[in-house]
């Protein structure tokens, strides 16, 4: 009953899906435990873009500070 059922070669069609979806398992947990390094160590991400905003810096001063983390 069950070869009639779902067609010849079955059971390679079920061990291809359940292949694919251990693949995709083992990507998603790479993706969810792979760790980013930090911006800048002992400076917060964001410290230029707060001055800046308060005032503490001028736009070029911000943009030379930009530019320098970013390399």
């Amino acid at each position: 009953m069950w070869p009639s059922m779902f067609g010849p070669g079955w059971p390679w069609g079920v061990l291809v899906v359940l292949a694919f979806v251990a693949l995709m398992g083992l990507c998603l947990a790479w993706v969810v435990r792979s760790e980013r390094p930090p911006a800048m160590p002992g400076t917060p991400p964001d410290d230029p873009w707060h001055r800046y905003e308060e005032g503490d810096l001028t736009r070029q001063e911000f943009e030379r500070l930009r530019r320098r983390r970013a390399a």
